[in-house]
């Protein structure tokens, strides 16, 4: 891996997914370093809504329609590809309590008893949706479930939608690319390519756990134990070469995509700098027409949860550890790696350095807004991945970037910020 340092002169861009939440910030960021940007999006319904109209700079195109894309691809000096179907703002998922049988069930399900701090000690107070109480208890056995039959387990129900846009999508770009003679290919992807974190434990080396054993989870036993000794597992930050190991049908797409440009990098000759992008949050940008995709994600339920006037809800014990990073950072950190330029193929995560608890992320964003205090609800989902973070610092040293805005600043601001009044280009 090397840098030749930022390129002098500017660049001919064309990017894909410009209207979606993260390609809206890198689209307003290209412009504003000065690059000639050719941006396109398929608009598609999944994640725009219905009948969404493409901003004015934006055209639409599909970029699976090889004879309308190659045209665009005349003069172009990187490729900045963005465009993905994406999860819905809600997943349903398979869900269980601590001290029941997992089951169909929503996601804060009304009723659900559960703790109201990570540490389930029990507070001994009433919250609008139950009592506060110690971590293993029974949520109510009355619970028909019906609700969860209206929204049931998606599993891998999506997948085909996934492997059609995004890497049927990814593999007629990359042909189109090579034929064309482009040779700059920047990729956004997700950490969730890796699936579980890595882990440690204290007479043993790192580790990559499975999936947990529902019976520790229906105990309330959330945290990863070494199969041999039974001794907790400490997390540790993902570096790029760990395996990827994804949990969900979004994931595997990514990792395809992934893989694809890996496939071209080899046969061409050509670069290929994939963003492994952390858990991104923040407003979208007004003249982007951000889509669905800027209200999913942990963080934005609990930004609607207190818009709501309602207690921001965390499963398990609310100790899951992440890497929020300020999708501003974000969008810097994609302008970088196209005006560096990268040899071969590298993969990049793309994170705040600052890892922070769900429960910290909750009390921070509630506190901003003088809302009702987080509950922790005890449920589980047995796919869920227990702690996530990755090490930064290849990022910092390819493409001297470094996150500049703290969660603890980002989160209050997101929680404040009028939704009716996006961020303006």
């Amino acid at each position: 891996m090397s840098s030749a340092g930022p390129e002098a002169d500017r660049s001919r861009v064309l990017l894909t997914g410009a209207a979606g939440y993260i390609g809206s910030h890198v689209h307003r960021a290209l412009r504003a370093a000065g690059h000639e940007v050719i941006a396109v999006d398929a608009m598609l319904e999944s994640v725009h809504g219905s009948n969404a109209a493409a901003p004015q700079d934006v055209s639409r195109l599909d970029i699976r329609d090889h004879e309308a894309l190659e045209p665009l691809l005349a003069g172009i000096d990187v490729v900045c590809h963005l465009a993905a179907a994406v999860p819905p703002a809600e997943i349903p998922v398979r869900v269980g309590a601590v001290g029941e049988s997992s089951r169909e069930r929503p996601a804060g399900g009304d009723g659900q008893r559960g703790t109201d701090r990570p540490d389930g000690a029990a507070a001994g107070r009433r919250e609008d949706i139950g009592h506060g109480v110690g971590p293993c208890v029974r949520g109510p056995s009355g619970d028909s479930g019906s609700d969860a039959q209206k929204t049931g387990a998606l599993g891998m129900a999506r997948a085909a939608e996934y492997a059609t846009h995004n890497d049927a999508g990814t593999a007629v770009l990359l042909a189109a690319m090579e034929r064309a003679g482009v040779r700059r290919l920047v990729l956004g992807s997700s950490v969730a390519v890796y699936g579980e974190g890595r882990y440690r434990g204290v007479r043993s080396g790192p580790f990559f756990p499975g999936l947990r054993r529902r019976g520790d989870l229906d105990r309330g036993l959330f945290d990863h134990r070494a199969p041999r000794t039974g001794e907790v597992l400490t997390w540790e930050p993902i570096p790029e070469d760990s395996p990827l190991r994804p949990r969900s049908a979004y994931a595997a797409s990514k990792v395809a995509q992934e893989h694809y440009a890996l496939a071209w990098v080899a046969n061409t000759g050509a670069s290929a700098t994939v963003l492994r992008y952390g858990q991104v949050y923040g407003a979208p940008v007004e003249s982007g027409n951000g889509g669905r995709s800027a209200e999913s994600g942990v963080v934005a339920r609990f930004r609607a949860d207190l818009i709501a006037g309602r207690a921001p809800r965390i499963f398990e014990d609310g100790g899951q550890v992440r890497d929020f990073v300020q999708v501003r950072d974000v969008a810097a950190a994609t302008l970088a790696a196209i005006d560096h330029q990268l040899t071969g193929f590298v993969p990049l995560n793309i994170a705040s350095g600052r890892p922070l608890t769900l429960w910290e992320v909750a009390s921070t964003m509630s506190k901003a807004v003088g809302g009702p205090d987080p509950v922790v609800t005890g449920q589980y989902r047995l796919t869920d991945i227990r702690h996530l973070v990755v090490n930064s610092e290849r990022a910092r040293h390819a493409l001297d970037f470094t996150a500049r805005i703290a969660p603890a600043t980002g989160l209050v601001d997101y929680a404040k910020y009028d939704s009716g009044r996006r961020e303006h280009p």
